[in-house]
């Protein structure tokens, strides 16, 4: 199961409210052909591991993606003061 730090909750939340989401829509996480991950806003799909904050989904993982992202972690790194990189989502396993 894929787990979603507390800033990340935090950040998928403000992209969701920034794009006027409906109640319902999380962040989902997309497989790109060059082995990368992208995130769309969409609803949950039957399958989908439906990640929720405060009883309202923050990230859905379809079942396609899901059984690479078991024991991954979900952060988000606020960019440091210096300006030198912009942080953002970051990938780990636990």
């Amino acid at each position: 199961m894929v787990r979603v730090t507390e800033e990340a909750a935090i950040a998928l939340k403000e992209i969701l409210v920034d794009n006027n989401a409906s109640p319902e829509a999380g962040v989902r996480l997309t497989p790109a052909a060059d082995g990368s991950l992208g995130m769309v806003i969409d609803s949950p799909h039957e399958g989908d591991e439906v990640i929720r904050r405060d009883d309202a989904p923050v990230l859905l993982v379809g079942d396609d993606l899901s059984p690479r992202m078991t024991e991954m972690v979900v952060d988000f790194e606020s960019p440091p003061s210096d300006g030198q990189s912009p942080g953002g989502f970051v990938l780990r396993s636990d």
